[in-house]
């Protein structure tokens, strides 16, 4: 470990920014926010580092034992970041048993624990493990493990036959999605003991397999113990312990894209309408339960868009829906819009100029001050802006 140098730095701000006009920070890399620190954890790095958001000083630096990170997970509650490490076996693409798990203080750098799993860490398709609640996830050697936050020891582990299946948390539990079988199978389980509370099968949703692996069905665990299911013309709210049926209806005529952002019992998403003389796109809310329309906002430009091929079309935060439009065909993100998350009523308009034309930002999340754009194309030059943090001025 080297550091921490100087004071933990503050958060910029305690909410999401209300008129984000000024730029906090570009980075040529996409950092996970803390407070006021910027974390570099990055597949198969040496080492993890923090650095001031605003000035870009180094706080502290951890290397992992001469081996390298292939995943990550972030308790926000306590302020720790979990790694996991491996050596990399680079002739047979896989990791050397065994792996290394460190929890890290944020705020301190110091390590909180540090132990060794007899297990070969798998190569992750996806960095970020789900953000730490009851229990820390991993996915490894063809396991999902769930370890106790405090001690780093195993609580429970399940196969993991479909290698990387989906994962999601509730405060309570775990749920798992399979999709390798072609069955989208969610399955939970109780976050503490592993008890297996239930399983469902969505296979019905999607007469065609065809077309499941490009529209697959998602899942998001919400507050009060519950978890919604979708596709773009099928959803449901169960209860995460019981299964039990809270809500569960079909889209007779889908106007809506499939990614779901999900606040205080309201959904949110982008959707379109046909109006003479072309279709007009915009961010519609829903009650979660009932399904009832809430509100509907249609960006109000000749030829504005919602902002394509993105995973986060939309984000909630501290009661507003920030969303990114396009006057170019959605390829370029010229405007950034926030709206009342309960009335739509549109609180901002903020036209953009961003480092590159050549990229296509896109939202990557909002709190503290900071409204996260993040750049989903391959940069053409090593160094060149990958992530724009925008706050108030």
């Amino acid at each position: 470990m080297d550091g921490p140098h100087g004071r933990f730095p503050a958060a910029v701000a305690s909410e999401a920014p209300k008129h984000p006009t000024n730029t906090i920070a570009s980075l040529p890399y996409s950092p996970v926010v803390f407070e006021g620190v910027a974390i570099k954890a990055e597949y198969d790095a040496e080492e993890v580092t923090t650095s001031d958001l605003r000035s870009g000083h180094t706080y502290w630096t951890f290397a992992g034992h001469r081996r390298h990170i292939v995943a990550a997970a972030i308790d926000r509650g306590t302020g720790r970041l979990m790694t996991v490490w491996a050596r990399y076996d680079g002739k047979h693409d896989m990791t050397e048993a065994p792996a290394r798990i460190a929890m890290l203080d944020i705020r301190t750098g110091k390590v909180a624990w540090d132990r060794e799993i007899s297990q070969k860490a798998s190569v992750s398709e996806g960095f970020w493990a789900p953000g730490i609640l009851t229990s820390a996830l991993i996915q490894i050697d063809g396991k999902v493990v769930a370890l106790d936050p405090g001690t780093g020891r195993t609580r429970w582990q399940i196969p993991d036959n479909c290698e990387h299946a989906g994962l999601a948390t509730t405060a309570s539990t775990v749920l798992v999605t399979h999709v390798c079988q072609g069955d989208e199978t969610v399955e939970s389980y109780d976050a503490t003991t592993g008890q297996h509370l239930w399983s469902k099968t969505f296979a019905k949703w999607w007469p065609g397999r065809d077309r499941a692996r490009s529209l697959p069905v998602r899942d998001e665990g919400l507050d009060h113990d519950r978890v919604a299911v979708w596709t773009r013309q099928h959803e449901a709210v169960y209860n995460a312990r019981t299964g039990a049926t809270l809500a569960d209806r079909a889209e007779e005529n889908p106007t809506r894209n499939i990614d779901l952002a999900f606040s205080g019992g309201i959904q949110v998403g982008t959707c379109w309408t046909n109006r003479a003389p072309k279709g007009v796109t915009g961010i519609c809310a829903n009650d979660v339960l009932s399904g009832r329309k809430l509100w509907a906002y249609w960006y109000p430009g000749k030829d504005e868009e919602y902002i394509l091929n993105t995973s986060m079309p939309v984000v909630v935060a501290d009661g507003r829906v920030y969303s990114l439009s396009s006057d170019h065909n959605g390829q370029i993100a010229d405007r950034l819009t926030i709206n009342d998350t309960h009335t739509g009523a549109p609180l901002a308009r903020i036209p953009l100029t961003l480092p590159s034309t050549d990229a296509l930002f896109q939202l990557d999340g909002a709190g503290h001050g900071l409204v996260s754009l993040h750049n989903s194309r391959p940069p053409a030059e090593p160094d060149a802006t990958d992530t724009v943090f925008l706050g108030d001025e």
